[in-house]
């Protein structure tokens, strides 16, 4: 019997990282879990992702992505690693209405 390897899914998390413009280094890999670096022009960040529940984990927030990659919820709006013009348009800041 061949031995399996379990898997994460990180499509989502390629996606996310590519739609932001970063660079992504991963360091470790264990089930349903992915650790790494992002290189973000702010610096380099370390991440955790659970690829069963999408969220990726930042060292000051903690983002849920959908399955094309985009952020469907964030813990902490106000970690700097995170475009400020983003935070800003989400919260509504900035509409005249």
């Amino acid at each position: 019997m061949a031995a399996t390897r379990s898997h994460s899914n990180v499509k989502p998390l390629t996606h996310w990282v590519i739609y932001r413009g970063y660079q992504v280094r991963f360091t470790a890999r264990r089930e349903g879990e992915v650790c790494g670096v992002l290189t973000t022009p702010a610096g380099p960040v370390e991440f955790t992702y659970d690829s069963a529940a999408r969220t990726i984990y930042l060292p000051d927030a903690t983002l849920t992505i959908n399955e094309y990659g985009w952020e469907v919820s964030r813990g902490d709006p106000s970690d700097p690693t995170l475009e400020q013009a983003e935070i800003s348009a989400e919260n509504g800041i900035g509409r005249t209405e």
